[in-house]
């Protein structure tokens, strides 16, 4: 006797419509991990862009900056395409000398928006010898580009160069910023 193993077509068709059903569901999670994760990607990179400027400005024994550039080799554009990281002896944000321009950074995925909000909004952040902002403390924030707030994330910056990223202190879902109120995507 021979033994059929396969299935019946109305078989594979209610397995199709339950394994459909079973994606929808998962579909919406499945994209705010997604853009969970670009904002960890993003701050990441801040983080790494704001320590290298600082490093620069300490062994250099002069001022670094770190300032939006769409272009890669000049300041100017959006955060969120891209940034460098240069020596700049004159303080005149612009990478004006031979082997001035130290790094630039590119954002995998440049969904959402990132502003930095500081002292005299000013779109820079310049680093002393010391390590310290050139007072210019302040706050970059991420926002996803769906304008989500649960998924919004801070990275704050304090006048002694020193990082650390807003949390969600009461519970809400949402991360009080630096002022101590939730972060906003406006």
């Amino acid at each position: 006797m021979i033994r059929n193993s396969g299935m019946t077509l109305l078989e594979v068709i209610v397995a199709m419509a339950l394994l459909s059903l079973l994606l929808a569901a998962a579909a919406p999670s499945l994209s705010g991990i997604i853009e969970q994760r670009r904002g960890d990607e993003t701050i990441r990179l801040l983080r790494e862009a704001i320590e290298l400027t600082r490093a620069t400005a300490i062994s250099s024994g002069g001022l670094a900056t770190l300032c939006r550039s769409g272009d890669g080799a000049s300041c100017g554009g959006r955060w969120e395409e891209g940034m460098i990281v240069f020596i700049d002896g004159d303080g005149n944000r612009v990478p004006d000398t031979a082997g001035a321009l130290v790094r630039a950074f590119r954002f995998p995925s440049p969904t959402g928006n990132i502003r930095w909000r500081s002292f005299g909004n000013r779109q820079y952040l310049q680093m002393t010898p010391m390590g310290f902002t050139r007072n210019q403390n302040g706050n970059f924030t991420w926002c996803p580009g769906n304008g989500d707030v649960r998924l919004a994330r801070q990275l704050i910056v304090n006048a002694a160069g020193r990082m650390r990223e807003a949390l969600d202190n009461d519970g809400d879902g949402v991360r009080e910023g630096a002022n101590g109120r939730p972060i906003t995507c406006d």
